[in-house]
């Protein structure tokens, strides 16, 4: 019994290394001074952070909708701009080979599976992806319409059918970046809140060997609501995916987190 529990805490080992390999190839992506995808749109990150996941990177062009639901040839419609997960055109930046800028992905070139559905699991008697947090409810969160108003069944984390990228796990590698509510309000519903903050907390996940997707973002509360704020405590986790200094440090479970833009500790007050 000794030797199969080592060979298993071997096994588990190696696949956190992988995982922990992968989520630095895929910040890379973002972050590579000389072709990452920060350089290429010179923004940050270019358009709205709710229209950016990491199946984005997969593509030729940040116009994208799911394949196997949007329609339209090689499933990009861009003709309508409220299809959830597109980039509307007046954001968007075609790549300019003179001034080098813009879109020129794919900036990671391998899908490994697909964004799966609500329902599904990754095998059967497994809990489905929606009871692991890969679909957290979204209503009332300050977010664009066409997520919210967009394509039944879809998650912010990912579209079901689209390319995804799977952890040693079997579950898709997603990325976080928290609602305008996770930071401090500037009047106005955080109308006001630049991108360039939220996407200073951005940070891609992996739900690590228990396959549940801990690490907090979206609050699943009735603070959500338009009506009402997040408490101080609840931005911080949102914002820090969990890790409060002098707090509960489990707050993640066992997510394995890379932050693209900061270091991932507690900086105190944060003033934003």
């Amino acid at each position: 019994m000794l030797a199969v529990s080592r060979v298993s805490a071997t096994a588990e080992n190696a696949k956190r290394i992988a995982a922990e390999s992968d989520l630095k190839v895929l910040a890379e992506a973002f972050t590579n001074p000389d072709n990452g995808y920060l350089r290429d749109m010179r923004g940050i990150p270019g358009f709205s952070p709710a229209h950016l996941r990491l199946a984005n990177l997969l593509m030729p062009t940040n116009l994208y909708g799911a394949t196997a639901m949007a329609g339209g040839e090689n499933g990009i419609r861009v003709d309508d701009t409220r299809l959830a997960g597109c980039a509307p055109p007046d954001v968007f930046t075609h790549w300019d080979p003179e001034s080098e800028r813009g879109w020129h992905g794919p900036y990671v070139r391998h899908a490994t599976g697909v964004f799966p559905k609500a329902t599904s699991g990754r095998h059967s008697g497994d809990s489905s992806f929606e009871a692991r947090g890969f679909y957290p409810p979204l209503e009332g969160l300050r977010l664009p319409f066409d997520f919210l108003g967009g394509l039944n069944g879809c998650s912010i984390y990912g579209f079901p059918g689209e390319p995804a990228i799977l952890d040693p796990w079997g579950n898709p590698y997603v990325l976080q970046i928290p609602p305008p509510q996770a930071f401090p309000d500037r009047g106005g519903a955080n109308t006001n809140l630049p991108d360039e903050v939220r996407f200073r907390y951005a940070r891609i996940v992996s739900a690590g060997p228990d396959g549940r997707l801990d690490a907090p973002c979206f609050m699943a509360n009735k603070t959500n609501w338009w009506s009402t704020s997040w408490t101080e405590r609840n931005r911080r986790l949102s914002r820090q995916a969990g890790l409060i200094d002098g707090e509960d440090m489990h707050a993640r479970g066992d997510d394995i987190v890379l932050f693209l833009v900061r270091n991932d500790i507690d900086d105190g007050d944060e003033r934003e």
